[in-house]
Formats: C-alpha cells, structure tokens, sequence
C-alpha cells in the first residue's frame, strides 16, 4: 500500500512534465487556426471581458462578449505573423518541428530523414486537428452571429463574424490540400527530394 503511494506520487511530477512537454509541443508545431481554436474563447472571457468592463461598465452583457470576441480575433493571424518572424529562432529550438511545419506551409517533402520519418503521423495528426479547429471555429463564429443578431440587433458583428468563419474555411481549406498533396507524395514510390537536398 506504501510502496503504490509512494510510487504514485514519484509518477505524478513525470506526467506533469510529460503533460507540459505535450502542451509545449502543441504550441510549437501547431498552426495559427489550431491555436485560435483553443485560445480564442479562454482570451475573450479571461482577458477582452473584464479589460472592457474596466473601461465601460454600463456595457451590456452581449456587446461586451461581441467586443471581447473580436478584439481576441488577432491570436490566429498574430501567432502566424510571429512565426514567421521567428523562423531561424524556431528552427534551433525545435528543428524537427519547424520542418515539419515548413513542409505543411510549402507542401514539400522535407530533406531532413527524421522530419521525413516523423511527417506521416504529423500528417495525420494535422488533418484531424485542423477539421477539428475548424468545427470548433465555424461553432463559435455561428454562437456569436446568432448573438450578434437576436441578443444585440447588430448586424455589424454578425457580418465581422461570418466573415472570421469564412476566412477560417479558406485557410482550413488550403492546410487540407497541402496534406492531402504531402500525403501523395509520400505515398508515391520514389518521393521527390526537396529543393537543394542535392549536394
């Protein structure tokens, strides 16, 4: 009985960390859309509902969460500009990472054997990911028109918001083909090597 104890809470701080590793490697290698999917809706209540209430407490309830909602719209395209500012910092603080996501940006097979090695699952993972994300997305854009609409009677965050669903579907859309053209070439017999592989 002691020695379960005893080893139960050894084990605890090794899944802690192993449970931080898995959040740190999300972040890491996950794209823009997948990381507004699961920030965007902790960013409006935590931080954009109390900041505009700081500011204007006669606010009602809905505009307050319209106005939060889309002043946290910037996560998806701030985490994809940073990213892309970022890219040599990136690429030595997790090489396989960054080339693994490099390979979904440019939809080019990776020089690199173990990225090469690793781009099936990450693949895989990608493609129910960004289905995911773009549910969960398309889910609240939908909550917010509705709020926009029938709570607020304001057609302007309704359209803002159909418009954040739209531009959501396209880069959904272009993420799915360039896997769907990775995976293709993988499946081909002699994968091309990428550009300057050649030495």
């Amino acid at each position: 009985m002691d020695v379960d104890n005893v080893e139960r809470r050894a084990g605890a701080p090794a899944a802690a960390a192993g449970r931080r590793g898995r959040w740190k490697r999300f972040f890491e290698r996950a794209p823009g859309l997948q990381l507004m999917a699961v920030y965007w809706v902790p960013t409006t209540v935590l931080i954009g509902l109390p900041v505009r209430w700081l500011f204007d407490r006669q606010e009602s309830l809905d505009e307050a969460v319209l106005g939060a909602a889309l002043n946290a719209v910037w996560i998806g395209p701030a985490v994809y500009l940073s990213r892309r500012m970022a890219g040599e910092q990136a690429a030595r603080r997790d090489p396989e990472g960054y080339a693994l996501r490099e390979a979904v940006r440019t939809a080019t097979v990776p020089e690199d054997g173990v990225a090469r090695a690793e781009l099936p699952g990450y693949l895989a993972g990608q493609r129910r990911a960004t289905w995911a994300a773009l549910l969960a997305i398309l889910g609240i854009c939908l909550g917010l028109v509705l709020l926009a609409l029938f709570a607020a009677d304001n057609e302007g965050f309704a359209v803002i918001f159909g418009v954040v669903a739209a531009v959501s579907v396209a880069v959904a859309a272009r993420t799915l083909t360039r896997i769907r053209r990775l995976t293709s070439l993988l499946a081909a017999p002699n994968p091309p090597e990428a550009p300057g592989s050649r030495g």
